[in-house]
């Protein structure tokens, strides 16, 4: 679902969209302002988590900035990363893949 093409997330959206009980409610809390919560929090996490993500990627659609997920390009590592760089030149999902490869890159220029 995170890295399809714009109308194949739609598609995926959707399919999530109809696996929630959705319960859409705004709520304070902590000071912040006023956050938009689309099921109850007594639902299991994983209904919860599936929603966020869905939620989350209806705006990357609208926005159309698909462009900005990607697969790590750790050789090692799977995650997804979120580029929100000005240039989109982010390439790993994490401070700990980005520095073991830069290690590496380091070390092999070292030979």
């Amino acid at each position: 679902m995170l890295l399809a093409p714009r109308d194949e997330m739609v598609d995926e959206i959707n399919d999530a969209f109809r696996d929630i009980v959705f319960d859409a409610h705004v709520v304070r809390h902590d000071g912040a302002d006023w956050p938009l919560h689309a099921v109850a929090d007594d639902r299991p996490l994983a209904e919860r988590i599936l929603a966020e993500t869905a939620m989350a990627l209806l705006d990357v659609v609208r926005a159309d900035e698909g462009s900005r997920l990607a697969v790590c390009a750790d050789d090692d590592c799977e995650g997804v990363v979120l580029d929100l760089s000005r240039n989109r030149s982010r390439r790993y999902c994490s401070v700990a893949c980005t520095n073991r490869n830069a290690v590496a890159a380091y070390r092999a220029r070292q030979r």
